[in-house]
């Protein structure tokens, strides 16, 4: 019986799924300058994830900083028809093989980094990154997600009221220190409003700024 091959073809099936979180094992990276904070987006605790042990969506109890997408698609920016950092792949990367997961499944929200982890103490925005962690927190999603009934008109109000401040509060930092999209998604994560729209919400633009209104139930995260 001839045995099986168990080593990397770099076959890009688990590159489709996501780029990697990050972690401390992956800090001599960041410090070379790979990947760069605009290749980077966070997920912020609370926020929906695909739990890949649990095969379901659920709450982000630690936030995470993972290589983004590749456009619209979760794609990891890095592989075009195969890896282009394969010898400075992440931490999650080399522990990875799909004949035995058991290693990265080990790791799983353990030993993440943090915004907070990579940036400087007196880097300018970390006030910035605090403060959205206290005034717009995504704790609350999991009862939204988990709910049967339609949110009460006082929660619907609540949300649109926090998702107009913090798409303020995001676009007034942009335009201050000059963030591109993938420098933005890095420091901020994604928009308020894009993480209700994954709730259920549909979101508008009213004449006094965003307006707020439920569609249905969540069907998926990432």
């Amino acid at each position: 019986m001839t045995e099986r091959v168990q080593s990397c073809r770099r076959c890009g099936t688990c590159c489709r799924q996501g780029g990697p979180a990050l972690h401390r094992g992956d800090l001599p990276l960041l410090a070379a300058g790979l990947p760069p904070l605009a290749d980077l987006i966070t997920v912020r605790r609370g926020e929906l994830v695909h739990h890949p042990l649990a095969n379901t969506v659920r709450p982000a109890e630690v936030e995470l900083v993972k290589i983004a997408g590749s456009g619209r698609q979760w794609t990891c920016r890095y592989y075009h028809d195969g890896c282009t950092i394969y010898d400075r792949r992440p931490l999650a990367c080399r522990l990875l093989k799909c004949w035995d997961t058991g290693d990265v499944e080990a790791l799983i929200e353990k030993d993440t980094l943090t915004r907070l982890d990579i940036l400087p103490g007196d880097h300018a925005l970390v006030p910035a990154i605090l403060f959205q962690e206290r005034e717009f927190p995504c704790e609350g999603f999991a009862e939204i997600h988990a709910g049967s009934e339609e949110p009460s008109q006082e929660l619907v109000a609540e949300l649109q009221g926090r998702a107009g401040a913090e798409l303020r509060f995001r676009s007034e930092l942009v335009a201050r220190h000059r963030l591109g999209l993938g420098e933005e998604l890095f420091y901020f994560g994604r928009p308020y409003f894009q993480l209700l729209q994954g709730l259920g919400f549909a979101v508008a633009e009213g004449p006094a700024g965003l307006v707020l209104s439920w569609r249905g139930r969540h069907r998926g995260a990432r």
